[in-house]
């Protein structure tokens, strides 16, 4: 490790191009105007000591929304704790773009530095780091989660990668599991599209071993093992999303606006389409660039005509070439129209939304093999010489898509307002709550109270946080109250300590309450299948820590 901290610093020092506007004053516009609103309800609900967050409150038009049992929560876990721990929420928001970014470049060093040493290594991080989509990403989409996807990937793709390796199967067990459940943790539509290449790949390998008559099934049981850590680790968030989606209305929302078929990508955008802050849309013309990258293209084809001129005598690199330029060219084709009778038999192609999403992978596979491309220069110092001209290159060109549209400066409490969370960032993002929830159009229709006001019955909120409410009430008859908090599996209601059952009316929860004085209470509890979920993550948590625990201490001690 410690004759790879020199490149690390180096990689730190190169990336401030890519993330300068985030240590300036101020936020910028994006595509997903809601991080900071996001940022700020996980940070009350790890105060308030929710874990793992499902239930937030402020959002869902203070009706409450279940947004962390379906939204990558990974990088909201960092950017919450931050805030939790007094850190402003636009800062906290800023520095979780801030190591996404940075996070990228380290983990495309670790895949290929280790596999060609250190000068490819930063080659191939800057590359990466800097890809025009990784600037989109951040600056102009705001998609955090993907942001994180991006810098996961590489952790996974070595893993799959370094498995033949007997000697490193252990390790590669490891991290590998851990990148791909990074991956589904930070954005769960990239999580079932790595899933889906990683099984579709591993079934092509399969096939082709078969094909040699070398087939190992030791190595296939391992494959299988990785997937298991990542998709046991990440199982917390998964299993309840996909189990419990059909109380949610997203499958009203996909294709409404977003339909894939409208959104495939013209081969020519891939070298070269406008920059832009706007949109998505149907045809050539885009109001954003999903341009690859010039150099990023250029570099990955010379590294592949010096690999093709010089295989015979470096057929230990075959593996990675291939992977690199395999998931480059297999991405690219998906982005493009002539692929649109394979999305139809795609599973749950709808969900992807958006071919050109593809282009995270498309940019990892151009990426790792640009950076190959130093490999078959023997003379350390005309290496460096080379990767120091590519990686100036690199970050002078592309340096300028690092940046907002403009800068927005506003009172740092504006973010936090019950409006600013209640009604506007709520707006944007709502497909979470259940079909039949009546969506406020003017902000006093958002609540701002667990019980409305009434003359039939007073009441006082004495205890309201994500997972607990507690109300006094005073009732001269019988009544039904009304809470302003939205139904869904796990809420269990409670009247003078026993427990009720509630008339839900549009997705809202009317409880029984007799004369006089009385407490109604409201729970959160996990259902059984996030009970199965979160055991399930504990279990694959507990076993890589024994398992990687006594074997670190039998070598210390060796």
């Amino acid at each position: 490790m410690k004759r790879h901290i020199f490149s690390l610093i180096v990689l730190l020092l190169l990336s401030f191009g890519a993330i300068r506007p985030l240590l300036a004053k101020g936020f910028f516009p994006m595509h997903d105007d809601t991080q900071v609103g996001r940022v700020i309800v996980m940070g009350k609900a790890l105060r308030n000591g929710q874990f793992p967050v499902r239930w937030v409150s402020d959002l869902g038009y203070g009706y409450g929304y279940p947004l962390f049992n379906y939204y990558g929560p990974l990088p909201y876990y960092v950017g919450g704790f931050l805030y939790a721990l007094g850190l402003p929420a636009v800062e906290a928001t800023k520095l979780i773009f801030l190591f996404g970014i940075i996070l990228s470049g380290f983990t495309m060093y670790v895949l290929a530095g280790t596999w060609f040493g250190a000068s490819a290594g930063i080659l191939a991080a800057i590359l990466y780091m800097y890809a025009p989509y990784h600037a989109a990403q951040a600056y102009v989409r705001g998609a955090v989660g993907e942001l994180w996807a991006y810098a996961f990937l590489p952790l996974a793709v070595w893993g799959f990668l370094r498995m033949r390796d007997t000697a490193e199967r252990s390790e590669a067990l490891l991290i590998g599991g851990i990148g791909l459940a990074g991956v589904i943790l930070s954005h769960t539509i990239l999580g079932y599209v790595t899933i889906a290449f990683y099984v579709a790949g591993l079934v092509l390998y399969s096939l082709i071993l078969v094909f040699k008559k070398r087939l190992d099934f030791s190595l296939l049981t391992s494959h299988f093992s990785l997937l298991l850590i990542g998709l046991g680790l990440s199982a917390f968030f998964w299993l309840p999303a996909i189990s419990e989606m059909r109380f949610t209305n997203v499958s009203g929302q996909i294709g409404l606006t977003a339909d894939y078929r409208d959104h495939f990508v013209c081969l020519s955008q891939l070298w070269n389409s406008p920059w832009g802050f706007g949109g998505s849309a149907k045809g050539c013309t885009d109001g954003m660039s999903y341009k690859l990258g010039k150099l990023q293209i250029l570099t990955a084809v010379a590294a592949v005509l010096v690999w093709i001129v010089k295989r015979r005598s470096n057929q230990k690199y075959d593996r990675y070439m291939v992977f690199g330029m395999g998931v480059s060219i297999l991405s690219i084709f998906f982005m493009l129209q002539a692929s649109q009778v394979l999305w139809k038999f795609a599973p749950n192609a709808r969900y992807i939304q958006y071919p050109w999403r593809l282009l995270t992978y498309a940019v990892l596979g151009i990426s790792m093999t640009g950076g190959a491309v130093v490999v078959f220069i023997r003379n350390r110092l005309q290496r460096l010489l080379l990767v120091g001209a590519v990686c100036i290159m690199v970050v002078g060109v592309n340096a300028k898509w690092f940046l907002g549209q403009f800068i927005i400066n506003k009172p740092a409490g504006s973010y936090e307002s019950q409006e600013e969370l209640r009604y506007r960032v709520s707006k944007i993002s709502d497909e979470y709550l259940p079909p039949d929830f009546v969506r406020p159009q003017k902000p006093s229709e958002s609540s701002y109270e667990a019980v409305p006001l009434s003359r039939q019955y007073s009441a006082e909120t004495e205890v309201d946080t994500e997972t607990y409410t507690k109300i006094a009430l005073q009732s001269s008859t019988d009544t039904e109250v009304s809470l302003q908090r939205v139904y869904f599996p796990g809420w269990e209601y409670w009247v003078n300590g026993k427990k009720v059952l509630p008339n839900i009316q549009d997705s809202l929860p009317r409880i029984a309450v007799p004369a006089g004085e009385s407490v109604l209470e409201m729970h959160f509890f996990n259902t059984p299948v996030r009970s199965l979920a979160n055991l399930i993550s504990i279990i694959t948590l507990g076993s890589l820590l024994v398992v990687y625990g006594s074997k670190k201490t039998s070598e210390t001690i060796a």
